[in-house]
């Protein structure tokens, strides 16, 4: 595992070793992390990141799946980002150029670990010439199949009319408010 992998939500790790059973990363705490062993028992158990990480390295584990329904804003943002840049043939350092920035700001954008994106999203538009709601619109092929509240549609019109840049903003606030 490259050391600079960011471990997020959804994620889930399948050791090298057929034996052992793939974790799930369903909770994401301040020092440590709540991951399902998926086996028959779906066992919930918590550990530090230090100790998620050197089970990854012993176990030679891979990142071979995430849940899209745990991926957080950010990060879902961020690979959009990562997609279009790679679909567009362009390196992190002609997109810096671009932008203005530096290349490894450029690596941190991609992988969630800033949340300056949303600055950048009038230019990353323009440089790759889509519309701003293209980081914001999901493209999903799963027919919704909820039910929702009054107040939940109350909240699903304030949210449409909000600009590009506050939806990004209201995600990130409900993203922090979910992990207090």
């Amino acid at each position: 595992m490259p050391h600079r992998t960011l471990l997020t939500l959804g994620q889930i790790w399948t050791p090298k070793n057929q034996q052992e059973f793939p974790r799930k990363i369903v909770d994401l705490v301040k020092s440590s992390i709540e991951f399902q062993v998926l086996n028959n028992k779906l066992d919930i158990k918590r550990c530090a990141h230090s100790l998620f990480r050197k089970w990854i390295k012993s176990t030679q584990a891979s990142l071979t799946e995430i849940d899209e329904t745990r991926v957080s804003p950010t990060l879902a943002l961020a690979q959009k980002l990562f997609a279009l840049r790679k679909s567009a043939k362009m390196s992190q350092l002609a997109l810096s150029e671009a932008l203005n920035i530096s290349r490894s700001a450029v690596a941190a954008l991609e992988t969630g670990r800033t949340g300056d994106l949303q600055k950048y999203l009038p230019k990353i538009s323009e440089i790759f010439d889509v519309p701003i709601n293209f980081f914001l619109d999901g493209l999903s092929t799963k027919p919704v199949k909820r039910l929702i509240s009054s107040d939940e549609d109350i909240l699903i019109d304030l949210y449409r009319a909000l600009t590009p840049e506050k939806k990004i903003s209201a995600q990130k606030y409900m993203e922090r408010q979910k992990n207090t």
